[in-house]
């Protein structure tokens, strides 16, 4: 009796380790989640702008406030970082920094120094 089950036992592994390397053979012929395309157009973009890593130092740096937001646009053929701070009095900051240089573009909203 124990024979026979330690016999089922096996012959169940044996069909889940077949079955499993069946789906594993056949997700191994199966195209990657992403095109070549991303790959290059993500080498691309790593070598043309910071890391944003760098963006929230800069800024850190620079600013005084929370950061709200940050994004990273394409501005005629240029990458754009924009941030928006919150300042310790309450207003909002639109920064935006060259994506490529971290030189400072643009300041919108009201810069008060004030407490």
């Amino acid at each position: 009796m124990r024979h026979e089950r330690q016999k089922k036992l096996r012959m169940e592994v044996t069909r889940f380790i077949g079955i499993l390397g069946f789906t594993v053979g056949l997700f191994g012929l199966l195209p990657p989640a992403y095109s070549d395309d991303d790959v290059v157009e993500y080498q691309r973009l790593k070598a043309e702008v910071v890391p944003v890593e760098r963006v929230f130092q800069q800024v850190k740096s620079e600013f005084e406030g929370i950061i709200l937001e940050l994004e990273l646009e394409d501005e005629e053929s240029q990458w754009i970082y924009e941030v928006k701070l919150l300042t310790p009095q309450g207003n909002v900051l639109k920064i935006e920094y060259d994506a490529k240089t971290m030189d400072l573009l643009k300041i919108k909203g009201r810069q008060d120094h004030s407490p």
